[in-house]
């Protein structure tokens, strides 16, 4: 299963964690989900891995 870090919104925690399906799909789902948990609007940013945040994101949302 892969792995990525990932940002819901500007000011949240940076995580990782394990997501099957694409950077893509785990963008798209945590999208969703922001808006619902923390309920403030997503600007998603999800990384392969748990490497280093400077990087480019390899999928957004919002």
């Amino acid at each position: 299963m892969p792995r990525f870090t990932y940002q819901s919104a500007r000011g949240l925690p940076i995580k990782t964690t394990n997501y099957r399906g694409t950077a893509q799909d785990f963008a798209d789902a945590l999208a969703e989900d922001c808006r619902a948990d923390y309920r403030v609007e997503p600007d998603v940013r999800v990384w392969h891995g748990d490497g280093p945040v400077t990087d480019p994101p390899a999928a957004t949302a919002h």
